[in-house]
C-alpha cells in the first residue's frame, strides 16, 4: 500500500506547490518529424478501462463490477491495459519473474484483449527501479543495459500475448521543472530503449506518458519525449488545479476542447494514445456532478471519434477509491503544509472519478456513456 499512496500523492503535491509560480501563458512548439504508429494494434479509435486499485469493495460493488466489465467486453471492448512495477519482475538483480508477467498477460489474452504494457522505470512519485541501481542517474549505461536486458525477455511475452504498447516512463515531466537535466537523461533513456526494443522486434510501438496539465506552464523536454517515442501517449483530465480554493475547477466544454486541441497540436504526426482519461463527478466540496462527468466522456468521445490520430483512451477508472484507500493516501499529505481544504477536496476527487460507485456498485451516467462510444466506435 506504500507504493499506492506515492502513486497519487506525491504527483499532487508537486503540481500543489509549483502553482504559485505557473506561467498562465506558455507556449509549446509542436513536433515536426516522421508520424508514430501502432503496427501490432488491431484496428483504431479504441476504448478500454482499468478496474480500480482498491484492495477489496463491497460484495455488491463487486458483484456490480464483474457484470460492467463483462458489459463492455459484449460491447466490443477489444484493449487492456497492465501497470507493473521494474523491481517486482527484477526483485533479485538478473533473477526475474517472468510468471507474474505472463499471468496477468495471459488473462488479458483469454479475455480477448490487447494490452498496453506500463513498466515506468521513472514515475509520477520518482524512479521505480531496482534497490542496487538507486541512485544512479537515468541516462548512467548500467541502469540502461539493466533495462534492455528485462526488454529482453519482456517484449517477446507481451508479443506472445498480443501486447501493441509499452510506454517505460510515466509522468516524469512533474519533476522537469524541480530537477531541469532530468528531461536529458529521460530522453536518452528512452531513446536507447526504444532502439533496443526495435532490434527485439520493430513492431513493438515503445512511448512515454506525459501529464496532459505539464503544458500549462511550459515544462521542458515535452517536445524531446515525443520526438523520441514512436507514439505520444498522454494522461487527460477534465479538471484545473488552482492555487485557492476551490482548488479542483471542472472545465468547461471550450476548455476541454481547447486542452485536447493543444495536446492534438503539440504531438505532431505521432499518434495519440491516452493512458488516463478521467473526471471526478463529486459534489459535496466540489462542483461536479455525473451530468457533467458524463459530458466530459462524451465530448472526449465525439472528438475522437472525428480524429483517428487518437487511437486509444482508456477510463481511469471503474470504480471509486473507496475512503479507506484515500484516506490513507491523504497521509502522505501529513509532512507538508497543506491546506486541510485541499486535502479534502482532493479526497472527494479520487472517490468519485470512477464510472461506478464505490459504495454499492450503482452506475453514473457516465459508464451508460461510456458503453454507447464502445459500441459507436466499435
Amino acid at each position: 500500500m506504500d507504493r499506492l499512496k506515492l502513486i497519487i500523492t506525491l504527483p499532487v503535491l508537486a503540481l500543489f506547490f509549483t502553482l504559485c509560480s505557473k506561467d498562465n501563458n506558455p507556449v509549446v512548439s509542436g513536433i515536426n518529424n516522421m508520424p508514430g504508429e501502432l503496427p501490432l494494434l488491431n484496428g483504431s479509435n479504441k476504448i478500454g478501462t482499468i478496474k480500480g486499485f482498491n484492495p477489496s469493495n463491497p460484495p455488491a460493488t463487486s458483484d456490480s463490477m464483474a457484470v460492467r466489465w463483462q458489459e463492455a467486453l459484449n460491447s466490443g471492448m477489444s484493449v487492456g491495459r497492465l501497470q507493473i512495477d521494474w523491481p517486482e519482475l527484477e526483485p533479485v538483480p538478473g533473477i526475474f519473474n517472468q510468471t507474474l508477467l505472463e499471468e496477468e498477460l495471459s488473462k488479458m489474452k483469454n479475455q480477448g484483449l490487447q494490452t498496453f504494457l506500463l513498466i515506468s522505470a521513472y514515475d509520477s512519485e520518482g524512479p521505480i527501479i531496482p534497490a542496487d541501481l538507486q541512485g544512479k542517474d537515468f541516462n548512467d549505461p548500467e541502469l540502461i543495459e539493466r533495462f534492455k536486458t528485462l526488454m529482453d525477455w519482456v517484449i517477446p511475452m507481451l508479443i506472445e500475448y498480443d501486447g501493441f504498447l509499452i510506454s517505460v516512463i510515466n509522468e516524469a515531466d512533474n519533476d522537469f521543472a524541480e530537477h531541469p537535466g532530468l528531461y536529458k537523461e529521460i530522453v536518452t533513456f528512452l531513446a536507447e530503449t526504444r532502439k533496443h526494443v526495435h532490434q527485439i522486434n520493430d513492431n513493438m510501438a515503445v512511448t512515454a506518458t506525459i501529464a496532459e496539465g505539464s503544458l500549462d506552464d511550459g515544462r521542458p523536454g515535452i517536445r524531446e519525449i515525443i520526438a523520441e517515442s514512436d507514439v505520444a501517449c498522454w494522461n487527460f483530465y477534465g479538471t484545473n488545479l488552482q492555487f485557492m480554493s476551490p482548488y479542483f475547477v471542472e472545465q468547461t466544454e471550450s476548455e476541454v476542447k481547447a486542452d485536447l486541441q493543444r495536446l492534438i497540436e503539440i504531438s505532431g504526426d505521432k499518434k495519440i494514445v491516452i493512458q488516463e482519461l478521467g473526471m471526478h463527478s463529486g459534489n459535496r466540496l466540489l462542483n461536479s456532478s455525473e451530468e457533467i462527468q458524463r459530458r466530459f466522456f462524451k465530448l472526449f468521445f465525439e472528438e475522437m471519434n472525428t480524429n483517428e490520430q487518437i487511437k486509444v483512451a482508456y477510463n481511469f477508472q471503474l470504480v471509486d477509491w473507496s475512503p479507506e484507500v484515500s484516506e490513507l493516501l491523504a497521509q502522505g499529505f501529513e509532512s507538508e503544509e497543506v491546506p486541510q481544504e485541499f486535502i479534502d477536496q482532493w479526497k472527494e476527487s479520487l472517490e468519485t472519478v470512477g464510472l461506478i460507485n464505490y459504495s454499492d456498485g450503482s452506475r453514473k451516467e457516465a459508464w451508460h456513456e461510456f458503453l454507447f462510444w464502445l459500441e459507436e466506435l466499435n
